[in-house]
């Protein structure tokens, strides 16, 4: 992990009681937008001098939207609310552009941060991925020292 993402990891862990996405929204005053969106979009950001919004696929498994939340919200605090058009599904072998592999690598490290440690050391691969909630293209974002 680059020191840029860990030093906005530390800062993040050091404001925030790290429970839920949603929780964690809460306590940052942004607003969460759930809408029905395109099939393979799961969200994106919308930010002005004031606020910002984050805007999630309705249609989408609530249990996987809890990463799509962390991704968009670590945009806001990585890219000021900078980002590719939006979250969409990631396709194996295609480009990750770099502040999408930024925004992947903070919302990983919150998500397992919300999620018993000891329990994540004991499932395999497959349980790893229904037990957070993501695709399997994101197990790369996983620390090693995790599994």
């Amino acid at each position: 992990m680059c020191a840029f993402i860990e030093k906005n990891y530390k800062k993040i862990r050091k404001k925030y009681l790290l429970t839920s996405p949603e929780d964690l929204l809460k306590q940052a005053d942004v607003d969460l937008l759930p809408l029905p969106l395109d099939d393979n979009t799961g969200g994106f950001t919308m930010t002005n001098d004031r606020c910002s919004t984050i805007v999630v696929n309705s249609e989408w498994d609530s249990h996987y939207l809890g990463f799509v939340i962390l991704h968009e919200f670590s945009h806001l605090v990585l890219h000021g609310g900078s980002s590719t058009p939006y979250y969409r599904r990631i396709g194996a072998g295609r480009f990750v552009p770099k502040i999408e592999h930024e925004a992947n690598e903070l919302a990983m490290k919150l998500l397992l941060d919300m999620h018993d440690k000891d329990e994540i050391k004991r499932l395999t691969k497959s349980q790893l991925i229904y037990y957070l909630g993501i695709d399997e293209d994101l197990l790369r974002y996983i620390p090693k020292f995790t599994r």
